[in-house]
């Protein structure tokens, strides 16, 4: 990597990738590997941490590796450096997906250019990568104001992608999918519904096919409900928001990962807090649904909550990072 009059030291290089590695990623995988040369970092995937069996196509992979790119283009600013990005350097949008994901084609090369120090916004994201971390504990029952939600629709458009707010209705809607509610993992469908009805792991009310107090039917042997239930009037819930792009193309995903982080951390800056929806990034009927909710013609990526966390949440210990020498090779 070089800049006009400025060379940075393997010791930076160093740095840069450790703090990039604060990037979210699919399960924790990390599955990204960065070779460091001569005026270049570039990022490859870590085939070796592809989960084929609920990822067979490496979108989740890259969108993790486009969070991860975004958290080192934040460490390239927080060293006042301007970072230039060239996504797929080796091949257009289509590019050669078994190569991208087998790690033998870079996902993205990064130059630095101007030195320029950081902006306002740049400041506050990048002192939210040291204080951001994965939380799934449950949020309150309100909504985030219209701001924060502007903000985080900024933070999506700013990398190429779109955000979209599901109104009361399409979230009443998918409260009647039993997918949706296992996919909410600690939220229970009372979060939903108001009632206490949940799948899985979860106590169920009602009887099959009979009228709950949530106001549709009870879920039938196979986990469906026939009817859309009617929330009770005043029914607070966090916001949910899709992040979605207008092609599926690798390209397209790895944007998608660089808004995800990017939303992640407008997020925590602002005070917030944005999770994204227990298993729906596995699922792909659940994006199918919402993107039928929402009359898209794009392709849903990652589904959020956002709100704040509840009073006398336990501590959440931040996971653990692979050591900067597994994922970081200088060639030259």
């Amino acid at each position: 990597m070089s800049t006009t009059g400025v060379v940075p030291s393997p010791e930076q290089i160093e740095e840069v990738v450790a703090e990039a590695a604060l990037a979210p990623s699919i399960h924790d995988t990390q599955p990204w590997h960065w070779f460091a040369g001569t005026g270049r970092l570039e990022l490859f995937t870590d085939p070796s941490l592809l989960l084929g069996a609920i990822d067979p196509d490496g979108r989740q992979l890259l969108i993790s590796c486009g969070a991860a790119l975004y958290h080192a283009r934040l460490a390239l600013r927080a060293r006042d450096l301007l970072p230039a990005v060239t996504l797929l350097p080796d091949g257009p949008g289509y590019a050669d997906l078994d190569m991208d994901l087998a790690g033998r084609e870079p996902l993205a090369t990064i130059r630095a250019g101007t030195a320029r120090p950081p902006d306002t916004e740049e400041r506050a994201l990048i002192a939210a990568t040291r204080s951001r971390i994965t939380d799934r504990q449950p949020l309150r029952p309100a909504p985030v104001p219209a701001t924060i939600t502007a903000a985080l629709t900024k933070a999506a458009e700013a990398e190429g992608c779109w955000l979209a707010t599901l109104s009361a209705a399409d979230v009443a809607a998918l409260s009647v999918d039993s997918v949706w509610l296992g996919a909410m993992g600690r939220h229970t469908a009372a979060d939903w519904t108001g009632a206490p009805i949940t799948i899985g792991t979860h106590a169920t009310t009602g009887t099959a096919g009979t009228p709950d107090a949530a106001g549709g039917t009870a879920p039938d042997a196979v986990g469906r409900r026939t009817g859309v239930p009617t929330p009770p009037a005043g029914l607070r819930r966090p916001t949910v928001v899709a992040l979605g792009t207008d092609a599926d193309r690798p390209v397209d995903r790895l944007a998608a990962g660089q808004a995800v982080a990017r939303i992640l951390l407008t997020a925590t800056a602002h005070g917030a807090a944005a999770r994204p929806v227990g298993h729906a990034e596995d699922i792909d009927a659940i994006r199918v649904r919402v993107r039928e909710l929402l009359r898209s013609t794009g392709h849903v990526q990652m589904i959020f909550l956002v709100g704040y966390p509840l009073p006398g949440g336990r501590p959440v210990e931040p996971a653990s990072r692979r050591p900067t020498a597994e994922i970081l090779t200088i060639v030259d």
